[in-house]
């Protein structure tokens, strides 16, 4: 402003301009964050619900194969998108856990025959991996609609808060959707997934000492049986789901029968199963901990919990680290790699901590989508 007239009226306008800037930013500025957190979560909404579409079409392709008109399958697929589960009361926690096993068994049996009505010629191993792609359509569309809801009723209410709040939570979403949509795939066609990688353990292992698959017993538990074999002047009961089907069956119900059968003479029970993974840790990497490495709501980890506690059984968990996209996809080479190891840490785990003519369980944890005996 000191040189002149010409600069003095041009930096009068820079400042007017600025200060405009700051009032205009000042007044709208929460405004126009809103609007782009809109459009962010509008495309997010738009990707997700493009991904529901395609996986509800692959779960229709899959079922119409199996005596049924496409139509028909459509129509009833839709209205079983909505079935739901209410979780039991908690309130007074004496009981809980028998009643939500109870109300799992149910919403199991419920799932069989919705699939049985749907895929009437399907035999029993193609009707669980049906299951299987029904539940991953069920949560491709409830994340769908529960993130349209949220926008739905910021947007209507102008909640900043819920916005920002849906915005920031968006990533992770699309992140798990992205990784069942391309998990759809698998579970169609019955391919091996990476959550599989329990049972595929304890069978190599088992299978290294001996056993067939005509040796295997599996009227153990619901859709769950065992291989016994002798390990090191030990005997082992290695524990899985039947498979090829894509079940995970009800192991601690399996684990806590065999205890009965054996008289509480169990001197040690190893879980296996994947194991969500920190960001910056290598795929497939093997670790061991103490208690039972199973992630089901909660009835099958209680029932292993208490006939140890009751039984004075030490837990011991081996698993292999994945993370979400390798947990639901198609198994990868990084998990298999880590096989050789887990079996190795088991069979020291058996050699340092029992004792020649000891009683050992080995369970393997996992959906066996793909993965026969």
């Amino acid at each position: 402003m000191q040189f002149g007239g010409e600069s003095s009226e041009f930096s009068w306008i820079i400042n007017l301009a600025f200060f405009a800037f700051i009032m205009l930013f000042s007044l709208y500025g929460q405004k126009i964050q809103m609007w782009q957190w809109l459009k962010q979560i509008e495309s997010g909404l738009l990707e997700l619900k493009r991904m529901f579409l395609e996986s509800r079409q692959t779960a229709i392709d899959a079922f119409k194969n199996f005596g049924r008109p496409e139509d028909e399958v459509a129509g009833d697929l839709d209205r079983w998108l909505d079935y739901f589960t209410i979780m039991p009361v908690d309130l007074d926690p004496a009981g809980v856990i028998q009643r939500l096993d109870h109300l799992l068994d149910e919403r199991r049996d419920r799932f069989e025959e919705f699939v049985g009505d749907l895929a009437p010629e399907a035999d029993g191993k193609m009707r669980q991996n049906l299951e299987n792609t029904l539940e991953v359509t069920q949560v491709m569309n409830l994340i769908f609609r529960v993130v349209r809801h949220y926008y739905i009723l910021g947007k209507k209410y102008g909640s900043q808060i819920m916005i920002m709040q849906i915005q920031m939570q968006l990533p992770e979403l699309l992140r798990i959707a992205k990784a069942y949509f391309q998990a759809m795939g698998a579970f169609s066609v019955g391919k091996p997934i990476g959550d599989g990688i329990g049972p595929l353990i304890v069978s190599k292992f088992a299978r290294q000492y001996g056993a067939t698959k005509e040796d295997y017993i599996d009227d153990l538990a619901r859709e769950v049986g065992y291989y016994r074999v002798e390990v090191e002047g030990r005997t082992l009961f290695a524990v899985r789901a039947t498979g090829p089907g894509g079940t995970v069956g009800k192991p601690g119900l399996a684990i806590e029968n065999l205890v009965k059968q054996n008289s509480g003479d169990i001197s040690r029970i190893i879980t296996i199963d994947a194991a969500l993974k920190l960001e910056g840790e290598e795929l497939g990497r093997v670790s061991e901990g103490t208690g039972a490495a199973i992630g089901d709501p909660g009835p099958e980890k209680y029932a292993i919990e208490e006939v140890a506690r009751k039984n004075g059984i030490p837990l011991e968990a081996i698993v292999v680290k994945e993370d979400e996209e390798a947990a639901v996809g198609i198994m990868q080479k990084e998990l298999l790699n880590a096989i050789p190891e887990a079996i190795e840490r088991i069979k020291a785990s058996i050699v340092k901590r029992t004792e020649t003519g000891n009683r050992v369980i080995l369970a393997g944890i996992g959906n066996t989508i793909g993965i026969g005996l």
